[in-house]
């Protein structure tokens, strides 16, 4: 029935009940007053038009009364429908979530699971909402579990790893996520609970491989100090031959052609010593390298002459290939400087520097107070020396030098080390 016709029938009968009603009472007042009188009077008429009245009235608040309860019935019902399907996916979403979700009370009793939770731990969601959480986690109610609580609440979230159990006892990591909140008068821990065994598998095969990889590296880099201690030996049989023969020649000439090539090979060698003395076999710390050939080649050349020595020098590291060319330059512009710089002169001073340029450049040379030269004397003279300068750093360093003769003699040498150029 219509809310309409509902309301009418209500308003019929009202206004049928309210005549009937003052008839009676009408009636009955005439008899008791009046014996014998069957007129209506003037106060019955009166009644039926108020009854009439109510009644419509009453059918108009009724109707109204009626339509405004209906409406608030079909918005109920369609908030009731929403609210329905939202809770639906709200619990598909839950449900169908990878991470297990499991609710507990701060008596860690379980209130909410969603199947990713059963699945994890291998109970049903009847049981679980039976158990605590001390059945799947043995660190509660220990005062350890307590002190998880505590400090969950005081930071309302906390990410921690535990060792939990499944129903059929066996023992799995987890990472957990849980977060404290407070609803109806009860407080609320919700967990987001996710196997982590494959990731810890995983771990444990990354760090093996790890501890394989660091195993292999060490025995490669001893094998590599290994070859350069070698080759270090090597150079120094091969310059102990020079030495030998040095000691049998009568010729001057030859015998300072064979000191100098013994210095060379000595340069050299010195970068493979320090090379197989280092724990960085990448590079090789050009000061350190520096103070030690400078040191030979005065002890070799210039022990007995009046010459001083400083090195100027930053912390610059450069690979075996480049530091070996740097220091062949460094040894013949040396070299020179101890033996044609100082030709009259009672004594001297030599400066050998390496500084970082600009553009990731390296600058190095050598510096004299002596007699000085020609500044284009390194670069057209047919020494040994010289070529052995011009086409290591034009050639091999693709580099530039640059002389000045105004104080003395300089020369330096301006290159990128290849692992800057490259990179």
């Amino acid at each position: 029935m219509s809310t309409d016709n509902r309301a009418k029938i209500q308003a019929l009968g009202f206004a049928i009940v309210g005549v009937i009603g003052v008839a009676v009472v009408d009636r009955v007042s005439i008899h008791l007053i009046t014996p014998g009188d069957d007129t209506f009077s003037l106060p019955f008429f009166i009644g039926v038009v108020f009854f009439i009245l109510s009644a419509f009235f009453l059918y108009t608040l009724l109707r109204r009364t009626a339509l405004i309860a209906e409406d608030a019935l079909i918005k109920l019902s369609e908030y009731q429908k929403k609210e329905k399907e939202e809770l639906q996916l709200f619990n598909f979403a839950l449900d169908n979530s990878a991470d297990a979700i499991y609710w507990f009370t701060m008596d860690t009793h379980f209130f909410y699971v969603n199947d990713a939770a059963c699945s994890m731990l291998g109970y049903s969601k009847e049981e679980l909402l039976t158990m605590s959480l001390e059945s799947v986690d043995h660190a509660f109610p220990t005062e350890q579990g307590e002190q998880f609580l505590r400090e969950i609440k005081e930071r309302k979230k906390l990410r921690f790893e535990r060792m939990q159990t499944r129903k059929d006892g066996s023992i799995f990591p987890a990472e957990i996520s849980a977060s404290y909140f407070y609803s109806t008068e009860q407080e609320f821990i919700c967990a987001f609970g996710r196997d982590i065994t494959e990731q810890k598998e995983k771990e444990k095969i990354i760090i093996d491989q790890n501890a394989a990889l660091k195993s292999s590296l060490q025995d490669k880099e001893v094998l590599i100090k290994e070859i350069h201690h070698r080759v270090k030996n090597n150079l120094e049989v091969i310059s102990s031959l020079l030495q030998m023969q040095n000691r049998r020649e009568t010729n001057p000439y030859v015998k300072e052609a064979l000191s100098k090539s013994q210095s060379r090979i000595y340069a050299i060698a010195l970068v493979h010593e320090m090379l197989y003395q280092n724990s960085d076999l990448a590079t090789i710390n050009m000061k350190s390298h520096l103070e030690r050939l400078s040191r030979a080649m005065i002890d070799l050349y210039a022990q007995h002459k009046n010459i001083t020595f400083h090195l100027n020098a930053e912390n610059i590291f450069l690979t075996m290939d480049d530091a070996v060319l740097v220091a062949l330059i460094i040894h013949e512009l040396f070299l020179n400087a101890i033996k044609h710089a100082f030709v009259g002169l009672e004594s001297g001073s030599i400066d050998i520097f390496i500084r970082n340029g600009i553009n990731g450049s390296v600058i190095f040379g050598v510096n004299d107070n002596g007699v000085g030269i020609n500044g284009d004397t390194v670069k057209t003279s047919a020494s040994l020396g010289c070529q052995l300068i011009n086409t290591i750093t034009e050639v091999q360093l693709n580099g530039e030098i640059v002389s000045d003769s105004s104080n003395g003699f300089k020369c330096s040498i301006t290159f990128i080390p290849k692992e800057k150029g490259n990179a």
